[in-house]
């Protein structure tokens, strides 16, 4: 009979099937994203004020910013995966982290309007959500 060391033994992840599910979430959460993008622009979430890296607030970060996270979130748990003895709790303890400390980052405008914050926002719950998701169907 022979026993395997917890410590040291991979987790088996079904990683087509976590990379499959990664780019699902990625693509749905950049679909829902850039859908509240263009619902806040019509409310005046992204007045020439709101700015990113000197350019006024655009698409294309919300696309980036969507769909890159949930790929590396994937990553994260698949090394996780690898190193770990329960991976799924400690990638819900850090994406849990991960995500209190986005809800930060729209107040790191300057003067941000208060309709920019909660689409900011809703966009990040969209992305943890996702990230999530992806993770949990494996």
């Amino acid at each position: 009979m022979t026993t395997t060391d917890t410590k040291t033994a991979a987790h088996s992840v079904p990683y087509r099937r976590l990379s499959m599910g990664a780019l699902i979430a990625a693509v749905g959460a950049v679909l829902v994203n850039v859908l509240l993008y263009f619902g806040g622009a019509a409310l005046g979430a992204f007045p020439a004020s709101v700015q990113v890296q000197g350019e006024p607030f655009s698409v294309l970060p919300v696309v980036i910013f969507s769909f890159v996270p949930v790929l590396v979130a994937a990553l994260v748990f698949m090394l996780l995966a690898r190193f770990v003895a329960r991976p799924k709790r400690v990638f819900y303890t850090v994406a849990a982290v991960v995500f209190v400390l986005m809800f930060f980052t729209p107040f790191t405008l300057s003067a941000p309007p208060a309709v920019t914050v909660v689409v900011l926002e809703l966009m990040h719950v969209v992305v943890a959500v996702a990230a999530v998701w992806a993770v949990r169907r494996c």
